[in-house]
């Protein structure tokens, strides 16, 4: 199905270049979209997928096949992801001057954030995320309160925090006026929102598969100058903005940016937009940088494709269903793909089996770990935990 072109979500112009065009394959069931076009606005210069479904589509994807919920670690984040939240709170804590401060997460997943606030003393925190795996793991590790809604659905009083925290979010939100007018309404009059989001204007600086940064569920790439412009077009001013660099995993790095604003009870619906000149070029040499690198991954897949041997994928998240869209991986003579996500598992990619990784047992296949942030981890797990001796395919440097 393709899907009607996307206006920007910053400035409203219907006037946009194609960058690069986005292929996956879909599973038989719970798949989000199969493709879109990344491109920049002509008038302001903000990056974003085009030619995607709306955000009801979005909603339930969300609500059904998430990825956030940690069930293979019974719900507790990795170490990567352990310094990020503590890092990020001690950003928050600089602007949480009340311990009573009313705080509002979106997006909370199992609640790790705001268990580090709770601990640090902020009594009034909830979450809101569209898991319910997520709520209830958030309840039973952390005693926190999370709501299973998305951030469209969400109903709350005008004025009903003082503080909303957002990480990770507003790259996945289609409609961004709409949610952003929602925030307006729930913060109170002095309110502030902290936002994080991948720099979409230093991609090439960050270190992770091909094309990672525009996955099935990342559609808007943002820039600090636009980040700014849609938060000041929808009535909050910016206090803190800072740039960064986050290791999310093993050899794993994202460029992040990290903002404040407060609510501002102006009226934006006219302001001028500074222009952002630093997405382009910055995703241009995105582009660049990753398809060097699925250069030499095309040729280790293009060997396998060619010898016919029986193979098991393991992963069955983006790289995989980009490598099966873009590649010879779905000329290879695969068994069965592998993923350690509940969700994912029972479904079909080509016609072929999701199976968990305890199925993997009694199989003597090679196996292809497709994945490049989980690469060490899923060493560790077939080797350590399941104690399997297959050969194993690997794409990226150990």
């Amino acid at each position: 199905m393709r899907y009607l072109k996307r206006p920007c979500p910053v400035c409203d112009s219907v006037e946009s270049k194609t960058l690069y065009q986005q292929h996956f394959s879909q599973m038989s069931s719970g798949s989000l979209l199969a493709g879109y076009d990344v491109v920049v606005c002509r008038s302001c210069g903000f990056g974003f997928a085009s030619n995607i479904p709306d955000q009801t589509v979005f909603d339930a994807y969300y609500r059904e096949m998430s990825k956030y919920e940690h069930q293979g670690r019974l719900g507790q984040v990795s170490e990567y992801d352990l310094a990020r939240f503590q890092a990020t709170a001690s950003i928050l804590k600089t602007f949480l001057l009340d311990s009573r401060t009313r705080i509002l997460e979106i997006g909370c997943a199992t609640g790790t954030l705001l268990s580090l606030l709770k601990e640090s003393g902020y009594e009034n925190v909830l979450g809101v995320d569209p898991s319910p795996v997520c709520a209830e793991t958030a309840r039973r590790l952390y005693g926190i309160r999370v709501l299973t809604s998305t951030l469209s659905e969400m109903t709350f009083p005008n004025e009903s925090f003082d503080f909303l925290i957002l990480v990770g979010v507003l790259e996945h939100v289609c409609d961004l006026g709409t949610a952003l007018s929602r925030l307006w309404n729930i913060l109170s009059s002095d309110g502030r929102i902290y936002v994080a989001v991948p720099d979409a204007s230093r991609y090439a600086e960050g270190e992770d598969a091909p094309f990672q940064e525009f996955s099935v569920e990342h559609i808007n790439f943002f820039g600090p100058v636009s980040l700014t412009n849609l938060m000041a077009r929808h009535g909050f001013r910016q206090i803190f903005c800072q740039q960064g660099l986050f290791q999310v995993n093993y050899r794993t790095t994202t460029p992040v940016i990290h903002a404040i604003y407060e609510k501002d009870t102006l009226t934006f619906s006219g302001a001028s937009f500074t222009p952002e000149v630093q997405t382009e070029p910055g995703l241009i040499a995105y582009i660049d940088h990753s398809r060097q690198v699925d250069d030499h991954i095309r040729k280790v897949i293009d060997e396998i494709a060619s010898s016919g041997k029986p193979i098991i994928v393991w992963g069955a998240g983006t790289h995989t269903l980009r490598l099966l869209a873009t590649s010879r991986l779905a000329e290879a003579n695969i068994v069965a793909f592998v993923d350690s996500n509940p969700h994912y598992q029972g479904k079909q990619l080509k016609g072929i089996p999701i199976i968990s990784p305890a199925d993997v047992k009694g199989r003597s296949e090679p196996i292809l770990i497709s994945s490049r942030v989980f690469q060490q981890e899923i060493e560790r797990q077939i080797r350590d935990n399941l104690q399997l001796g297959n050969e194993l395919i690997l794409l990226y440097q150990a």
